[in-house]
């Protein structure tokens, strides 16, 4: 019998190659996996945190400024289920008269404008929102600012109550919901 002395005489047979190949791509299969299911994971949750913040920053607008209101010009009900879902109140942070502040839903959107009121012929005289225009003369509106978006993503928009205003607010974005609630007292009314 006759030995092959060749280095390359030993070695790997084509189905030791093909087991150590398919071992090989199911670990590499498995990481990819559990990359793509961190990223998903990821992604997902910085959608979440952007709804979330958005929210955040509506409601903090919101109350702040009904905080230092003169006047809420609007009245709400006392439940919940009759709920507005707007908001006009007498801006407290300027110290002309008469400028009045509108937070209100369009779509998905929380818009502010600034409106003053004034009787026909007299621009430049701003006058309560309820003031009755002599006769002969209609009662105007000024867009002291035009209509802003503050937040997206909004799905409802819910004001509430007397003495402390609640809010609720039900944003959404991909089928998901959030919902943030809080509650305001007027320091200046």
């Amino acid at each position: 019998m006759k030995k092959s002395f060749l280095p390359f005489s030993k070695g790997f047979t084509l189905v030791e190659i093909l087991i150590i190949t398919f071992i090989f791509l199911l670990i590499i299969r498995a990481l990819y996996s559990g990359y793509l299911l961190s990223y998903r994971s990821y992604q997902a949750g910085e959608k979440s945190a952007e709804v979330v913040q958005n929210g955040r920053v509506i409601l903090e607008r919101i109350s702040r400024e009904v905080r230092q209101t003169r006047k809420i010009i609007d009245e709400f009900p006392d439940q919940e289920i009759n709920a507005t879902d707007s908001i006009a109140f007498e801006d407290g942070h300027v110290s002309e008269n008469y400028n009045y502040i509108y937070y209100f839903k369009v779509d998905s959107e929380i818009k502010r404008e600034v409106r003053a009121y004034y009787f026909s012929g007299d621009e430049d005289t701003l006058v309560p929102y309820n003031a009755d225009p002599p006769s002969g003369q209609t009662k105007e509106i000024k867009f002291l600012e035009n209509q802003k978006t503050i937040g997206e993503y909004v799905k409802s928009l819910n004001f509430w109550g007397s003495k402390i205003i609640n809010i609720d607010l039900i944003l959404e974005k991909e089928d998901k919901e959030f919902r943030l609630k809080t509650k305001i007292f007027g320091r200046n009314l």
